[in-house]
């Protein structure tokens, strides 16, 4: 609990801190790599504080010098900033249009490529997946969740097509990812974080350049197949 509280007090002074510092250069610059690397350093420092360890598996899979759309399960607070910690370069990301109505933090997003979707406005939302996938056909890796929301009880709910539509219409690669642990260290609707340790693991790479939209639910079985597989491989770690 008092590392909780701790966070509360450090992760929203780092935000202002960081993003008065890189919001200005990246709007002089026209680069947003000072915002990327500030965002690695605030979750490095939030874990840290909150005594949470990483431990990851498979990146060696993945061919350097490529653009992905990875798909990860998402099952705590926790598990989206564990991610994006360990993956390289730069990663859009599809966020929810609330997370953009924060100070601060929806400026640095927007600047970094973060696309706000509203799921509750389906013409909006297709919008929205077709920037993203102009981008991601311009070589920008994007992360995501195709569950769409936190699961409650730690297994996988049902996919969403959105980021399926986005692989196959951009032709990149999807590499599916399994994240253990965090769900035991952060549950939804917990405000405290205990301590202990999340798994990552990297699947290989599914190809969808020769995919159409028929091969869809197919190629959702897949990456649904492997993240599973991880989470059922094994009992999770145990917090520490």
């Amino acid at each position: 609990m008092i590392r909780s509280l701790i966070l509360l007090f450090v992760i929203p002074l780092y935000t202002l801190l960081a993003g008065l510092v890189a919001i200005p250069i990246a709007a002089l610059t026209g680069s947003s790599f000072l915002l990327y690397g500030l965002g690695r350093l605030g979750v490095r420092l939030g874990l840290a504080i909150a005594g949470v360890r990483l431990i990851v598996h498979g990146q060696e899979r993945l061919p350097p010098g490529r653009h992905f759309v990875y798909m990860m399960n998402h099952a705590s607070n926790l598990d989206v900033p564990a991610v994006f910690l360990v993956l390289k370069g730069e990663v859009r990301a599809l966020g929810k249009k609330e997370l953009f109505r924060l100070p601060v933090l929806a400026t640095a997003m927007r600047m970094g490529g973060f696309i706000p979707i509203d799921r509750s406005n389906r013409d909006r939302a297709i919008e929205s997946m077709r920037q993203a996938v102009q981008i991601a056909r311009e070589g920008a890796s994007f992360l995501l969740a195709p569950e769409g929301t936190r699961s409650r009880n730690g297994g996988l709910l049902p996919f969403k097509k959105g980021g399926f539509y986005l692989a196959i219409d951009s032709a990149v690669p999807i590499v599916p990812i399994t994240v253990r642990g965090a769900h035991q260290l952060m549950p939804p609707g917990s405000f405290s974080i205990r301590p202990g340790t999340i798994e990552i693991f990297f699947h290989e790479p599914l190809a969808t350049s020769q995919l159409s939209h028929k091969d869809r639910r197919r190629l959702m079985e897949k990456v649904r197949e492997l993240i599973e597989s991880r989470l059922q491989a094994s009992p999770n770690p145990t917090s520490g």
